[in-house]
């Protein structure tokens, strides 16, 4: 009687091992050619799910690792689709990307049971984001390839377009056509409110032109936008256009026109006087093939004394502390950074100060600036702490700890 409860206790232990473990593998993708795949959808009259992914892609590879392993994700794909991952550099996969244009990764894509192609998305997400899009998918009133037969036959309504606008927008497909069309219906009181401002916005990839439709808009209402949105936001769009329009004036060959340019941007962003013509030159520098890395080191050390770009001085920062032992070096990029959190205090540039202050063996406030960055990433919503930044407190602590022997 015994050895029968232990028999039957070790399968129950075996089954219910197995049943989670079959949960924890996440979404089951398929085996084979696209043409069995096809056939098997037809036979179970399954909708079927694609990754389409590259092996040097960042985020398709956080995806397969966090994302597709999760069971409440396997468990959704198991029941509403058959899933498939396919390189696209590799077999089927170039002539596939070449069919369906895809130009980014990770594509997800979603097939009717007969093989039409009705959904996409484009970019990385994370499970509860990748089962809503997949849900869209499922949905003949948000599919995709819907809204674009109808826009393609003519449809022009506004309410349509607006809909088409926030599918493109929710997969990540640039809307610039339907968005102009869109636009161009709107009264003024609807262009300006803050959800007019962020259409505006991703309409024009976030006011990349200065000389543009979207950013002429926005100065010339700046007081209204300003009263709807606070004048921090509308203050960082323009700082976001100056940014992208000196970076097209570098790329600009034609010396007549880039000049008249500069001083177009001038007239437009006074605040950037004392800075506009070093960091033109540096970024012009970085342009230049093959590149001459003194040339630019020394373009963007001109840059970085006159600059109020915060990412610009911690990057500056970082380039040090990475690539440099000259301990004169080390402290002008000391000097960058600390002119960085002046600017806007985050974890990026209290943590780029945490690494510098060990480099130079300041342990004590190395150790200070590092707890702030943790806590600031804390507060800011990092999922996860930084693993960089732990492990630099962990040799920080290790360092005091050995100076207390």
């Amino acid at each position: 009687m015994r050895t029968y409860r232990i028999l039957n206790l070790c399968f129950v232990i075996f089954f219910c091992f197995s049943v989670d473990n079959s949960q924890a593998q996440g979404i089951e993708f398929e085996k084979g050619k696209w043409d069995e795949i096809l056939n098997k959808a037809k036979e179970n009259n399954k909708p079927i799910f694609v990754d389409a992914y590259t092996t040097w892609c960042g985020p398709c590879k956080w995806m397969s690792k966090n994302i597709f392993t999760q069971s409440d994700v396997g468990i959704y794909f198991k029941d509403n689709f058959i899933a498939y991952k396919m390189d696209m550099e590799k077999g089927e996969g170039p002539e596939f990307a070449k069919n369906y244009k895809i130009r980014a990764y990770p594509t997800l894509l979603y097939f009717s049971s007969q093989g039409d192609l009705i959904h996409k998305g484009i970019g990385a997400r994370d499970g509860k984001k990748l089962i809503s899009l997949s849900n869209d998918a499922l949905n003949p009133n948000k599919q995709l390839y819907g809204f674009q037969k109808k826009y393609d036959a003519g449809n022009r309504d506004k309410t349509f377009l607006k809909s088409y606008i926030d599918v493109l927008l929710d997969i990540g497909v640039n809307i610039s056509v339907p968005y102009k069309e869109y636009w161009s219906l709107l009264e003024d009181t609807e262009k300006q409110t803050e959800e007019g401002l962020e259409l505006m916005a991703k309409g024009s990839s976030k006011f990349n032109n200065f000389k543009g439709m979207e950013f002429q808009y926005l100065l010339k209402h700046k007081s209204i936008y300003e009263k709807a949105v606070g004048k921090e936001k509308i203050n960082n769009y323009i700082t976001g256009c100056y940014i992208r329009s000196i970076w097209s004036l570098a790329r600009n060959k034609d010396k007549k026109l880039k000049n008249q340019l500069s001083k177009e941007m001038l007239k437009l962003f006074p605040q950037f006087k004392k800075e506009f013509k070093k960091r033109l030159e540096f970024i012009e520098c970085t342009l230049e093939t093959p590149p001459d890395n003194k040339k630019i080191e020394k373009a963007n050390a001109k840059y970085l004394k006159v600059s109020t770009d915060w990412k610009d001085l911690n990057r500056g920062a970082w380039d040090v502390y990475e690539k440099s032992d000259d301990i004169k070096k080390i402290k002008e990029a000391l000097g960058w950074v600390n002119r960085s959190i002046e600017i806007d205090l985050n974890y990026y540039n209290l943590d780029t100060k945490a690494a510098i202050l060990y480099k130079i063996k300041n342990y004590v406030l190395a150790k200070e600036f590092a707890q702030k960055a943790l806590k600031i990433a804390e507060e800011s919503g990092f999922e996860e702490q930084p693993e960089g930044t732990v492990l630099l407190l962990k040799n920080i602590n290790l360092k005091l700890a050995k100076e207390m022997d």
